[in-house]
């Protein structure tokens, strides 16, 4: 009765449904993917890209600031004031005080200009005066001034200056910054793919697993038989349930690691933790081993690695961007000279004074006693008594006779010289200048040591590729010899001529086999895509464009 009641036990265990252990957060929904889907993705979701592509963005944006020095400048400068100026003399203002009030309009235009270090200016100046300064014939009186300039420097800055030399850079840090770009894409893709080809690899893996689970159950059903025929002892049923015990501990965690390499994947493809894609089970729809880009030889293989590697033209970009600034350095060493040209035109005009000036007045009297005593002799009389004659005619008026004066050129002013500086020592542009060649000689060391990474690199991914296909092939023949040897181990056990243990252990030898099949083709798929990289051939294999 006690056997009967084991025997049932072992029989329900062995029909029971293979272990299973529940997906966190994955619900029965599926999503089939390619790799070349999973990319797709990941180009247009990962969030290490969109970072990326904010960067560039930053430097563009920082170009066209650099190019604020050439925007037009203006400045409107309208101003009141009210002056009062003690004075000594009697003939400046009466009281000993010369009251004036000033209303200015004043415009000025500055412009930068992109050769040479070239600028203009345009200033236009309004000024009306009231005065009771009793000599000003006009009062009150409009003054206006058109003058354009220019300033053009022949030594300091006229190669480049700091405006143009930042502009430069920054156009450079542009090509830094897609270079940049293109880097994080290409690693991107190639952890797209590692993480694909992990994931095919794990479910693979809990495959041999679960199908090492159903030999272990067979061999319990088989086992169970044995001992009722009296073929096998009954101390052989703990062992075959022991090692079944064993493959389920051991299938459970492979479903664990099923999981984490999902979402090792989803975190590279989907775009936030809201994307649908992390509710869903991924299925990939390419297992088998890829085909690695046709260059087998080591010699054109880092040639070409050379040629299209972002990081060597990461690294010539700075290079340029540094020989700017070389320059600017070089050039800030150079005295200041400046040549200052200028043409101006001023006009004016205002209301004659009322009031005769103090000379006139005060003479007036004595002509008059004196014409009186020219009456009774006989004589002429003098001429009127005038101080200077009167004031032109084109000058009186309101604002639009003196803009008419202004624009008639009857008034100009014309000026040209020179503007030089000299800095005896200029210790902070031969600093600068130093450092230009420092940074120069860290490039050039910065390229060798890529250059030799590189090299490295391609050495390492082609044999890789090479130890993988030896692998493989090592594990598939091993495979199939473990397949053998188990075959005949079951076929002598049914026929008592071999025992539980020796059957147990020719299975673990065919899933071990078989895992090193798994292992062997995820190794050679990793080494494809780290081969691509170090060719620099990432985004030319996978037809991806970055515009």
């Amino acid at each position: 009765m006690m056997y009967l009641i084991f025997s049932l036990t072992v029989s329900l265990f062995a029909q029971s449904a293979p272990p299973s252990s529940p997906r966190v957060g994955v619900s029965v929904s599926q999503t089939k993917l390619s790799l070349q889907d999973a990319i797709a993705r990941a180009l247009k979701s990962n969030l290490d890209i969109e970072i990326e592509r904010t960067n560039t963005a930053s430097t563009r944006a920082a170009v066209r600031g650099a190019l604020g020095y050439l925007d037009l400048g203006f400045r409107w400068l309208p101003s009141l004031e009210s002056r009062d100026t003690p004075t000594g003399s009697i003939l400046a203002g009466a009281g000993g005080k010369i009251a004036e009030r000033f209303f200015g309009q004043n415009f000025y235009l500055r412009q930068r200009l992109p050769w040479h270090g070239v600028s203009l200016h345009a200033d236009f100046e309004n000024m009306r005066t009231t005065t009771n300064n009793p000599f000003v014939s006009l009062n009150p009186y409009i003054n206006s001034r058109l003058v354009i300039g220019a300033m053009i420097p022949l030594m300091r800055d006229r190669a480049t200056d700091r405006e143009r030399t930042e502009l430069r850079v920054r156009r450079k840090q542009v090509d830094i910054s897609d270079t940049d770009l293109e880097l994080r894409v290409i690693d991107v893709v190639t952890r797209v793919q590692s993480a694909y080809w992990d994931l095919v690899a794990a479910r693979q893996d809990a495959e041999v697993k679960l199908d090492s689970v159903n030999w272990a159950k067979e061999q319990l059903a088989r086992t169970e038989r044995q001992i009722q025929n009296g073929v096998v002892a009954p101390v052989e049923l703990s062992a075959a349930e022991a090692e079944l015990e064993r493959r389920s501990d051991t299938y459970l965690a492979a479903v664990g690691a099923v999981t984490e390499a999902e979402n090792a994947l989803k975190t590279l493809i989907a775009g936030s933790r809201e994307d649908s894609i992390w509710s869903d089970q991924i299925i990939p729809t390419v297992d088998h081993p890829v085909t690695p880009p046709n260059i087998d030889d080591l010699r054109p293989a880092v040639q070409q690695a050379l040629s299209k590697r972002a990081e060597l033209r990461s690294l010539s970009s700075r290079k340029e961007a540094n020989d700017i600034q070389k320059q600017y350095a070089v050039n800030q060493t150079k005295p200041q000279m400046n040549l200052v040209a200028g043409y101006g035109n001023s006009g004016l005009a205002g209301s004659v004074l009322a009031t005769e000036n103090p000379f006139a007045a005060s003479q007036q009297v004595t002509a008059a006693r004196l014409n009186q005593l020219s009456a009774l002799a006989g004589l002429p009389p003098l001429p009127a008594v005038t101080f200077g004659g009167s004031v032109p005619p084109s000058l009186v008026g309101g604002y639009g006779s003196t803009l008419s004066n202004l624009f008639s050129f009857n008034y100009p002013t014309a000026q040209v010289g020179l503007q030089f500086d000299w800095t005896m020592k200029n210790r902070t542009a031969e600093a600068n200048l130093q450092q230009s060649v420092i940074t120069e000689r860290r490039l050039q060391l910065e390229r060798a040591r890529t250059e030799q990474l590189i090299e490295a690199q391609v050495r390492n991914a082609m044999q890789a590729l090479q130890t993988a296909r030896q692998r493989i092939a090592a594990a598939e023949a091993s495979a199939r010899a473990a397949k053998e040897k188990l075959d005949s181990e079951v076929r002598l056990f049914q026929t008592g001529e071999s025992t539980n243990f020796f059957v147990l252990t020719r299975q673990n030898e065919y899933a071990d086999s078989l895992r090193r099949v798994v292992v062997a083709n995820l190794d050679f798929n990793r080494a494809v895509a780290r081969y691509e990289q170090a060719l620099g051939a990432t985004l030319e294999t996978h037809n991806i464009e970055l515009r």
